[in-house]
């Protein structure tokens, strides 16, 4: 019998596993871009991001690529653009990406959806949905990401600084009950 690997692999955390990421916009994105500060009272458009990673906004020509970028950034060179058009000159400029989620389940109080946040770490989602049950397996919590499943022991993220490990938007979280 020949061993290969599941679409599913079981990993340990590690803290340098940690990413940031998701503070980056991403295909399929919604955001809104609101435009402020100038005479003709601006805009507010709502954008979904194309495969291209590209957006565009009113009176400008060219396209501004959004992917991989953090919101801030890009409203900061669609300002520049608008100011070096001499189109306005003093745009507000403001990109405002749609909310993200987790998903907790399993043996705690509230299972729910928790608003992702670049600071959310595992143990603080848990929290947010009341804790864990008396029952929860807290030695074999499970974060899934995409095909990943990455294993932790909650317990000890509790005791060690820096073990609890920061989630990415669309992670689900799975506590099983324990086996008594």
């Amino acid at each position: 019998m020949s061993s290969s690997s599941s679409p599913a692999t079981a990993t340990a955390f590690t803290p340098a596993s940690a990413d940031t990421s998701d503070d980056f916009i991403r295909v399929g994105d919604k955001v809104t871009i609101r435009l402020t500060g100038v005479p003709d009272d601006g805009f507010n458009i709502e954008v979904q991001i194309p495969e291209s990673g590209d957006i565009t906004v009113p009176l400008l020509t060219h396209s501004f690529h959004a992917v991989g970028r953090n919101a801030s950034d890009v409203a900061a060179e669609i300002a520049n653009t608008y100011k070096a058009e001499k189109i306005y000159t003093t745009p507000n400029v403001t990109v405002i990406p749609e909310e993200r989620y987790v998903n907790v389940g399993g043996d705690v109080r509230g299972p729910s959806r928790v608003l992702y946040t670049s600071d959310l770490t595992l143990l603080g989602a848990i929290n947010a949905c009341g804790g864990f049950t008396e029952y929860a397996n807290r030695k074999a919590v499970r974060i899934l990401r995409g095909k990943e499943v990455i294993q932790v022991d909650a317990s000890a993220a509790a005791r060690t600084p820096g073990a609890d490990p920061s989630l990415r938007a669309g992670d689900q979280i799975y506590v099983p009950r324990t086996m008594f």
